[in-house]
């Protein structure tokens, strides 16, 4: 009940909005298509939602709940130009929300903006289980 958004998403009845949940699924996948493009020795870009698809929020989020994002790449084509990441939000192994996001991959990186992401990257990834199938 400390997040703010607990407080105006509703009154009496608190729930982590689905905008919030979806943002945090793009987040993670946008950042992790960008360490494939690293990984494989491409030039840096930026990941940008595109599009939103199948997206269902299965069970509604309340105060102590801790989500645990998940994503698979089910399309990447960065030559021409885009990606497909399959997400799902658990909790306790119950699925709270599921879908599939489009990204497209945007020529903007500076040295700066690289650094950052660099950061983000080792910050973001310290913990995470990646799982290579080919």
């Amino acid at each position: 009940m400390s997040e703010d958004v607990f407080n105006e998403h509703f009154p009496g009845y608190p729930l982590f909005p689905g905008s919030l949940i979806l943002e945090g699924l793009a987040q993670m996948s946008g950042l992790f298509l960008e360490f494939c493009l690293k990984r494989r020795g491409m030039k840096a870009k930026r990941a940008t939602l595109t599009l939103v698809t199948r997206m269902k929020f299965r069970a509604a989020v309340r105060p102590g709940d801790r989500l645990i994002y998940r994503g698979r790449v089910k399309v990447f084509y960065p030559d021409d130009g885009y990606a497909v990441m399959k997400v799902e939000a658990r909790c306790d192994e119950k699925l709270y929300a599921e879908g599939e996001l489009m990204f497209g991959f945007l020529d903007v990186m500076n040295d700066e903006m690289e650094q950052a992401t660099e950061s983000l990257m080792k910050m973001a990834f310290t913990n995470a289980k990646i799982v290579e199938n080919r």
